[in-house]
């Protein structure tokens, strides 16, 4: 950047740029009365490497442009308090108990909070688990932060830069040709009338699954008059610092003009009134790509920001003066609050699967399998893949994407006339005593329908029942790709339905306990959100967890060649909130081209999931990690 053009962005305040405010209403310090309905873009995912030892970017998030898919009609049709995600902590309980409300009413209210990929933000909407998903509302805090939690610069008991930092516990790197200097001002970044003084403080942060709030006391500089270049500021940067500083997004004091302004991608989106050295200012990253300002803790608004650009950012104080130190704009002293949040595309891993034999030896021809699943017993976690008709498993061991097969015979193979033509898309659920497999199992002529088998932990091979679990029926002629979610007194299931009329849509049906008969979710907006009429697209692959108090539903989408992870949540399996793509490709290694039949797994504090990546020859079997908190949700 020249000289004149930094002058220029610093003095000029009416280049805001084309930037989107976002709705208000649960997030901390913004103003209502600023809300709009609007919501960001979808970014764009990081590449990563093959091994997943660098940071892996997801497909980028939804856009503003997604549909709530449900009606209000359908919460009478189905037994809602049997399928909320957590009933023991229920959003729906919540309003038609406590609150004396019917049904429809809850219902209004989850369509009107997931009618826009802003709307969750809005006044209620927290009673709903589904809107903690991608919103950065319901974050945890983290216990070893890569940030310091404060430096008071003014109290500082080196008298530099590094001896400061090396007091509040962390470190600081300087930057410039005129250095910052520590005095009882504060920190006075340096610099001169053609460069910034500038310093890194800490480690970088992942503004993707991030929530990062920094509160800043500037020291207004002293005589400063309005042609002065007197000025101090704290950014996110994904850049290291050089004669300027890239503010991709933070604050900056202006002492020409007695501003501070908020800087977004390196211009002014916004600006307000200084006040004095008292007066105490709050920049709020938000992963979802919102950026809050608070002044003296009051909401002064908030806009948008591209988080996924922002995987490896550092906090940089910066600025420059010509005064005597003594006399120049200052940092006082700074405080940082960090916390990660359940942001679903913000995969920090992505690997392939390596597997190898029950000795340990490299199967290499196995990372071609199909289906993967993933399941954990408590005390271990197991992944199953199909081969040519048949279903393998085996156990993860230490490293992501490492498994050993249990045995190098398959686990389950066909053995009934329903399954004669193969078994297929398994899917692991352990229900604290055995491990089940469902699965699709197809006949000779290759019509689909559910399959169940079963085996305790220390059998190598799974028993399958003689007849499905599932069978095809009504308009439904085959019935593929099952994901089965277990709970106390609930047993959820959804597959791929193919219709008579041809279509294909993914349907949900239920039961109490795996002896009596399923039955189906009628009129869910599921059907609606995921139906596929013509040759030109596909849906498949579902899965479902329960994370955080909400259904989380992943499933592949083929749009031509095409193929991407998208995600459907909800609190109760009836209304449905999309999100849109959130792992597609990672434009490098085994997945760059795409992904395809996902199986996710809920850990603590973490997402896992299972996947083919398509490297444009071949999908080959991938493993993905992701950050999300587990116990944020609002309780009730």
């Amino acid at each position: 950047m020249s000289r004149n053009r930094r002058i220029q962005r610093w003095k000029w305040l009416g280049a805001a740029g084309a930037l989107v405010v976002l709705v208000g209403g649960c997030g901390e310090g913004i103003d209502p009365e600023r809300d709009l309905a609007a919501g960001p873009t979808g970014g764009v995912g990081g590449t990563g490497t093959p091994d997943g030892s660098e940071d892996a970017g997801g497909a980028g998030g939804a856009g503003s442009g997604v549909t709530f898919h449900g009606n209000i009609e359908v919460v009478d049709r189905n037994p809602v308090g049997t399928l909320v995600a957590d009933p023991g902590n229920s959003g729906y309980e919540a309003v038609t108990t406590t609150d004396m409300s019917t049904p429809e009413e809850y219902a209004t209210l989850a369509l009107a909070c997931y009618a826009t990929a802003g709307a969750c933000l809005g006044g209620g909407c927290s009673v709903l688990a589904t809107c903690c998903v991608d919103s950065g509302t319901c974050c945890k805090s983290i216990t070893d932060p890569l940030l310091p939690p404060e430096i008071d610069f003014e109290a500082c008991g080196g008298p530099d830069l590094g001896s400061c930092a090396a007091d509040a516990g962390t470190t600081a790197e300087a930057f410039g040709s005129s250095l910052p200097v520590i005095n009882d001002r504060g920190l006075v970044p340096g610099g001169d009338a053609s460069s910034e003084g500038s310093a890194i403080v800490g480690d970088p942060v992942d503004l993707a699954n991030t929530r990062v709030r920094v509160d800043v006391e500037f020291a207004l500089p002293i005589g400063c008059g309005a042609s002065c270049l007197e000025s101090a500021g704290i950014t996110f940067s994904s850049t290291t610092p050089g004669a300027f500083v890239d503010a991709e997004v933070g604050l900056l004091l202006s002492g020409s003009r007695n501003e501070v302004n908020l800087m977004i991608g390196d211009a002014v989106a916004d600006t307000f009134d200084a006040g004095s050295d008292q007066t105490r200012w709050a920049l709020i990253v938000s992963p979802e790509g919102r950026v809050e300002v608070l002044r003296n803790d009051i909401g002064q608004g908030a806009h948008a920001f591209e988080a996924s650009t922002l995987r490896q950012a550092s906090l940089v104080l910066f600025g420059r003066n010509l005064s005597e130190v003594q006399n120049s704009a200052a940092i006082r002293r700074i405080e940082v609050q960090t916390s990660f949040c359940d942001i679903p595309s913000s995969w920090n891993v992505r690997a392939p699967v390596v597997i190898t034999d029950d000795l340990g030896g490299a199967l290499p021809s196995e990372r071609f399998g199909r289906g993967p699943s993933v399941a954990s017993s408590g005390t271990e976690v197991r992944f199953a893949y199909s081969v040519d008709g048949e279903i393998f498993w085996g156990r993860a061991t230490t490293g992501v994407g490492e498994v050993q097969l249990i045995s190098p015979a398959p686990a389950l193979s066909p053995s009934f006339t329903h399954d004669a033509g193969g078994v297929e898309d398994p899917e692991l659920v352990f229900d604290g005593t055995d491990w089940h497999l469902f699965y699709t199992a197809r006949d000779e002529n290759g019509v689909g329908s559910v399959g169940h088998a079963v085996a305790t932990p220390a059998e190598a091979f799974l028993i399958a029942g003689p007849s499905p679990t599932l069978p095809a029926s009504g308009d439904v002629v085959s019935l593929n790709a099952p994901t089965v979610h277990r709970r106390a007194g609930l047993w959820v299931l959804i597959a791929r339905a193919t219709l008579t009329s041809g279509a294909t849509e993914l349907r949900a049906y239920y039961t109490p306990a795996l002896n009596t008969a399923w039955e189906r979710i009628v009129d869910s907006g599921l059907e609606a959100a995921t139906r596929v009429e013509g040759p030109g697209s596909e849906i498949t692959g579902p899965s479902l967890v329960v994370h955080n108090g909400a259904y989380q539903l992943y499933f592949a989408r083929r749009s031509g060649t095409r193929w991407a992870v998208e995600l459907l949540v909800s609190d109760e399996l009836l209304l449905w909130r999309p999100l849109g793509e959130v792992l597609g490709p990672s434009g490098d290694g085994f997945d760059r081209l795409g992904a395809r039949a996902p199986d996710a797994i809920s850990l603590t504090d973490r997402i896992e999931l299972v996947y083919q990546g398509q490297n444009g020859v071949s999908f080959e079997l991938g493993w993905a990690v992701r950050p999300a908190p587990s116990d944020t949700a609002s309780a009730f």
